[in-house]
């Protein structure tokens, strides 16, 4: 496994995404073979920048198809969606390339080369895809894993193996003497109500990795069969911690303080920080320099669509728990909550106009945020602010919920990337195990991942209300 900000991914991952590299590459090669051939002299200006040439298509196609989501391989696609989502993401790509070719012209492929290899590309990659999907459905190449325990923890690890289809592991049996049911029935593997055999029954299956997933520890541990099992070589892994690693947040229900206490994490190094800092000070000047046009647009729109104000002020929760007034363009109407009071924004909610819908949907109503963000109040990325009466509220029902406060909030997070807009109580707590996640395993390349993935966000409008 590859450990990723944090996240395990499956070698075959990267030798997925090192394959389809080749593959493009390929085709764009023989369009030049086919286009340039012994009958016709190849010119010297082509022959010299066309690894060059080559090498911009290849990357714009991959990050085409990255933003397109065809790199998360969760599920299983048929072929004609599969083929569908590869014309879309190769014809953003063109398009995307024609900007290029614009703007350099240096770099421009000849058009004999260009579509002869587009549609060899086409069926190569629909080709590869259904290849590496293949593997995915067989397991080629993923870890096999013992799993103690049968309780909430254990079904949260086996949901998110089951509901990936590249998790890069297959659960080969469930051990567990307490359990009410047999738990691996729905899975169709093994399953065991003792301890005894553990150890021989993992070497025998070539087991890499046992999870110890049990909801109640105490008095129920067995220790002395994980330590002959780690003696013998095999990984013994806590199910809060791989829980973690799979999925890209922490399990805030069953994460005792101590697991946090002695976890790694949560470092603040003062030069990071400084780091951080300069980022959001560059980020937000250039959003608020190269967002002016649109944002003055935006305000006109607002002020047609509903009267009111254009701005809308809130206070919110930052960091230490202090508080500071948020500025968004408004999206509501005026005085919404007079009547209701402070409520959470419900799917269609009716006190939304008709602008501040394609906003929300867009994330531009945050745009007047940059300037929280130069002021200090906020950062660029962190955990989203929310108002004092939710904390409030939320601090009493909620582990660990005070800890997402120890950093600023930010104008994107973590958890807008990977949850949608959160409207209740539980989706509250979804998304304070990203959060958390975040606070615990923030770094600059996160931020940086983090504000690529909020791009593809904001352009496919996914996850607004």
């Amino acid at each position: 496994m590859l450990k990723i900000f944090h996240t395990h991914y499956p070698i075959r991952n990267f030798l997925f995404f090192l394959g389809e590299s080749l593959l493009i590459f390929g085709a764009l090669w023989v369009g030049f073979t086919l286009r340039y051939h012994e009958f016709y002299p190849v010119p010297e200006t082509i022959r010299h920048s066309l690894w060059v040439r080559v090498l911009v298509v290849t990357l714009v196609v991959q990050l085409s198809l990255y933003y397109h989501d065809l790199y998360t391989v969760s599920k299983r696609f048929g072929v004609f969606d599969l083929s569908l989502k590869l014309v879309q993401a190769t014809g953003a790509a063109c398009i995307v390339l024609a900007g290029v070719y614009f703007a350099y012209p240096p770099v421009i492929l000849e058009q004999g080369i260009f579509f002869v290899a587009l549609f060899l590309l086409l069926l190569l990659l629909v080709s590869w895809r259904f290849g590496y999907q293949y593997m995915c459905l067989k397991g080629i190449g993923s870890e096999k894993v013992f799993l103690v325990g049968s309780g909430r923890m254990a079904r949260l690890i086996v949901s998110e193996i089951v509901g990936n289809l590249d998790s890069g592991y297959k659960v080969e049996a469930v051990l567990d003497p307490d359990a009410a049911e047999n738990p691996a029935e729905k899975l169709g593997v093994e399953f065991y109500r003792d301890y005894e055999r553990m150890c021989e029954l993992a070497v025998e299956r070539k087991v890499s990795k046992i999870i110890v997933a049990l909801d109640e520890k105490r008095g129920k541990f067995p220790a002395e069969v994980l330590l002959r099992c780690r003696m013998a070589g095999i990984s013994v892994c806590d199910g809060v911690t791989f829980y973690e690693a799979l999925s890209g947040k922490i399990y805030v229900q069953g994460a005792l303080p101590s697991w946090l206490i002695y976890s790694d994490g949560f470092h603040r190094h003062r030069w990071t920080q400084l780091a951080k800092r300069t980022l959001d000070v560059v980020f937000a000047t250039a959003g608020l320099v190269f967002s002016a046009p649109l944002m003055a647009l935006i305000a006109v729109a607002v002020k047609w669509d509903s009267p009111g104000p254009v701005f809308y002020s809130q206070e919110r929760v930052g960091k230490k728990e202090k508080t500071f007034r948020i500025v968004k363009f408004r999206t509501m109407v005026q005085n919404a909550e007079q009547l209701s009071g402070p409520v959470w924004a419900g799917e269609r909610d009716p006190r939304i106009t008709r602008v501040g819908r394609i906003l929300r949907k867009l994330r531009l109503d945050e745009l007047p945020q940059f300037w929280n963000v130069l002021r200090g109040d906020m950062s660029f990325v962190g955990p989203r602010p929310e108002r004092p009466v939710f904390v409030e509220k939320l601090k009493k029902r909620l582990p660990y919920y005070g800890e997402r406060h120890t950093m600023k909030p930010g104008i994107t997070g973590w958890a807008q990337i990977n949850y949608p807009y959160g409207a209740s109580e539980e989706d509250a707590l979804k998304k304070l195990e990203y959060d958390l996640f975040y606070v615990k395993n923030f770094s600059i390349l996160l931020d940086l991942y983090i504000v690529l993935k909020t791009v593809q966000i904001v352009l496919f409008g996914k996850g607004a209300r």
